[in-house]
């Protein structure tokens, strides 16, 4: 009697945890999108007047990873994601982000500049740490969409 007791405790232990596990997975993801723009030039004054500086944390993971001196914020979009509901994000008037939660994959998430796809990948959920999408830098500057949990 005592092992069908364990047994059955066991199995309801399993079951607990199964469906946590699942609840998680369906979970919301909360998150910020920001367009932040990299550059070696100083801020503008006059024609982008709107950009702020990326925050000192952020900011020195940028300068770990890449050569640009200064990096803008140009614009922030808070968000959130569930299983089965696709986000479109759009951040700028050529920066768009898609993003997907599919229960087993994880998170599909294409990154489109200028109406062309410029990144396409699947991440981990939840996801933990921040995401930086980029594409091709040009005159010397570069644009970056990161995806911050929040």
């Amino acid at each position: 009697m005592q092992l069908v007791r364990n047994w059955a405790l066991l199995v309801l232990v399993a079951t607990a945890f199964q469906l946590s596990a699942a609840d998680d997975a369906k979970a919301e993801q909360k998150f910020a999108a920001i367009l932040i723009w990299g550059t070696d030039d100083e801020k503008p004054t006059e024609k982008e007047k709107d950009l702020k500086d990326v925050d000192p944390a952020l900011k020195e993971k940028f300068k770990k990873i890449f050569k640009w001196k200064n990096y803008f914020e140009v614009t922030r979009t808070n968000a959130s994601v569930k299983v089965g509901e696709p986000k479109h994000l759009k951040l700028s008037k050529k920066c768009e982000v898609k993003i997907n939660q599919t229960e087993k994959e994880g998170m599909d998430v294409e990154l489109i500049g200028e109406n062309k796809t410029v990144y396409k990948g699947k991440h981990s959920m939840p996801l933990k740490d921040i995401l930086i999408l980029a594409g091709d830098d040009k005159n010397a500057t570069a644009w970056f969409v990161v995806l911050k949990p929040e």
